[in-house]
């Protein structure tokens, strides 16, 4: 039972690392993302959790 948890305690932990990463990313100046690769702006897809 606790591994259960802990699997789900570290899903949620990795989908708020990367939501944070994503938002950082989009906040970068348009000429910067461009550089890097990022895709503009738009419709982000979902993170989806796995469970």
């Amino acid at each position: 039972m606790f591994k259960s948890l802990n699997r789900i305690r570290a899903a949620f932990a990795q989908a708020s690392k990367r939501r944070r990463t994503m938002r950082e990313l989009n906040e970068l100046p348009p000429e910067t993302r461009k550089d890097i690769g990022w895709p503009e702006s738009g419709e982000v897809d979902e993170i989806r959790l796995p469970f």
